[in-house]
């Protein structure tokens, strides 16, 4: 295992295949501060530039929580919020674009409970494996707020009955509810989760990088089209990706009956 330099609070670890990414605030319930937030943003940089990784590993640190949202500091004038003119992004919004722009797959290890923008980080990753007694929740409404921000995120992935409920209600669900809502993928004992992740990563790692690179940025861009309009964009991706040296060495290794050996290009 190599460790690469690390942000304020974010630790950034080479593990084989894959770039685990760990929230490392266990003693504050691993909140996303804005500094947080930006090393993570800096984090999937880093990822992306490593020689030979094929997913990111997001998780947070310790058993208990695997991030339980923003860092909610009142203000003078009692908001959890600062109006700051000239200021219209914030690093929670370039956070969810940094993982929505990145060109390797995301699996989260949900090693524990998951609230508020965790909940949101979960959904922004392509996959989701969390651990049995992991809690979610988007409970914003108990304190006279809403989950303004992982909205989008929430509505890639969950039923809207289901969204509705979450944030009206503010309750509290167990990961088994989460699996039935296609929040995560499966839900395994907390003993066994990182053998999970890293046979979901050998999978991932198996197959050509440039057609996950490729087929991850045209289901991002597909997702909001009309229908004849998502037929005309992959229409016109196709050929593009047939260009690439993978296709031509997964061509070549289907006919000679082998595995590929995958060039990246």
């Amino acid at each position: 295992m190599n460790t690469a330099p690390t942000q304020a609070q974010v630790k950034v670890e080479r593990q084989g295949a894959a770039c685990r990414i760990t929230i490392d605030r266990a003693e504050a319930h691993n909140t996303m501060t804005d500094a947080v937030m930006v090393a993570l943003t800096e984090a999937l940089r880093q990822a992306e530039a490593m020689e030979g990784v094929r997913a990111i590993v997001l998780t947070g640190a310790g058993d208990k929580t695997f991030c339980a949202g923003g860092q909610l500091k009142p203000t003078a004038d009692g908001s959890p919020f600062a109006l700051e003119p000239g200021r219209f992004d914030n690093p929670v919004a370039e956070l969810f674009r940094a993982l929505d722009r990145c060109h390797l797959p995301i699996v989260a290890r949900v090693n524990g409970s998951a609230f508020g923008g965790g909940l949101g980080l979960v959904c922004a990753c392509d996959f989701a494996i969390a651990a049995e007694g992991a809690m979610f929740g988007t409970t914003e409404a108990r304190v006279g707020v809403f989950p303004m921000m992982i909205l989008p995120l929430l509505m890639r992935v969950i039923p809207r009955r289901r969204l509705l409920e979450m944030c009206f209600l503010a309750h509290r669900f167990p990961a088994a509810d989460a699996e039935r809502f296609d929040i995560v993928n499966c839900v395994v004992p907390a003993a066994e989760l990182d053998a999970a992740v890293d046979a979901l990563v050998a999978q991932l790692a198996a197959n050509s990088p440039v057609a996950l690179r490729i087929g991850r940025r045209a289901i991002g861009a597909i997702t909001d089209l009309s229908f004849n309009d998502a037929l005309n964009l992959a229409q016109a991706i196709l050929p593009v990706l047939s260009q690439s040296e993978d296709t031509r060495e997964g061509m070549k290794a289907f006919a000679e009956r082998r595995a590929p050996l995958w060039p990246g290009r």
